[in-house]
């Protein structure tokens, strides 16, 4: 009798098996991207939250140095100590522009760019083009939307995500004299800094402000705030950090009434949409007159781009006075966020409130 032996053959998958494992395989992915995003997007705020610890920390450290917190913009000077430099176009139109993040460059590791500026002279003085092209990362959060910087043969400036807190007065554009002298006539406000200043913010234009005027606290005063670009925002168009002013040029996409730099306002909402007519700015600015009048008219509600605003999904991080980071909710009460942004309204606020 002969025995044969088996020869067991080698079986493959039917075309239903193999579905099968490539639905589990989907829905495996389709559980663990979403946790994979939150991970990437918690590693991003992260990052922004120290960009925004490092500059409180650097504003704190000048403060300890100088004896007050630097000039939000150092403006324009009543007088011209330049003339011939061609960056000047009249009494109070030297503009140097230099915001409170370049004279802060030495207290947050950018002292050779702060050694190669000439704050003496315009933003836009060809001495200031190298620094002035010179980005400093810690000043981008990497939740903020691309850009890019002007060809060479233009005004170079860096991209930044963070702005001062100016507070609730529009020191930017509107002026303290309704009668057009230049230089200012003597005993109006502000005349030793052309008619512009007067934030209740930490930040102001021309002047600085001490620790010791901020008696709401502290920790319920904002400092700086984040300043990102919008979805969609043309890339060449930036908020730049060395420059605090406002631009007509450079607005989101072609308004005419332009956007801030280097420091924003809460008049607006935080994360407030972006006017991409010049409706809103028309409105909000129509019936204005001196730097207090906005507060009071419901349009400036929505002019985004004079606001606060981030990518983060639900709300914004913001750094105390004190050096605290806290993130605030788009729907903090208005009351309760713009009495963050005053040194010494006179608010009393709680934790519970934002």
């Amino acid at each position: 009798m002969s025995i044969q032996a088996e020869r067991s053959e080698a079986r493959g998958f039917t075309l239903i098996e193999l579905l099968v494992v490539i639905a589990i395989i989907a829905v495996l992915i389709g559980l663990l991207l979403p946790a994979v995003q939150s991970a990437r997007e918690s590693a991003r705020r992260m990052q922004c939250v120290n960009n925004l610890k490092q500059l409180g920390l650097a504003a704190l450290n000048y403060e300890s140095a100088n004896g007050a917190f630097p000039i939000g913009s150092l403006g324009s000077a009543v007088q011209d100590p330049y003339a011939s430099t061609g960056d000047t176009s009249g009494p109070c139109g030297f503009f140097l522009g230099h915001s409170a993040f370049v004279l802060m460059m030495p207290y947050y590791e950018a002292g050779n760019n702060y050694n190669a500026f000439n704050t003496l002279h315009s933003y836009g003085f060809v001495g200031n083009s190298t620094a002035g092209m010179t980005q400093i990362n810690s000043l981008v959060c990497p939740d903020d939307q691309g850009w890019q910087q002007n060809p060479i043969s233009e005004i170079q400036w860096v991209h930044g995500s963070y702005g001062m807190s100016f507070g609730r007065v529009e020191i930017l554009a509107f002026t303290w004299i309704t009668g057009g002298a230049t230089p200012p006539a003597a005993g109006f406000p502000y005349a030793q800094t052309c008619n512009q200043g007067g934030a209740d913010g930490m930040f102001d234009w021309g002047s600085s402000v001490s620790i010791s005027s901020v008696t709401d606290g502290t920790s319920n005063t904002f400092l700086f705030g984040e300043m990102s670009r919008y979805t969609g925002e043309t890339p060449s168009v930036v908020n730049f950090a060395n420059v605090a002013g406002w631009f007509g040029d450079t607005d989101y996409p072609a308004n005419t009434l332009g956007i801030p730099t280097a420091g924003a306002y809460v008049i607006p909402k935080l994360n407030a949409p972006p006017d991409t007519t010049g409706a809103v700015g028309q409105a909000c600015w129509g019936p204005a007159s001196l730097p207090t009048d906005w507060i009071n008219i419901p349009a400036c509600l929505n002019w985004g781009q004079w606001g606060f605003r981030s990518q983060h999904p639900g709300g914004a991080n913001f750094v105390n006075t004190d050096g605290s980071v806290k993130f605030i909710k788009n729907t903090i009460g208005v009351p309760v966020y713009r009495g963050l942004a005053t040194r010494a309204g006179g608010e009393v606020l709680s934790a519970e409130q934002f």
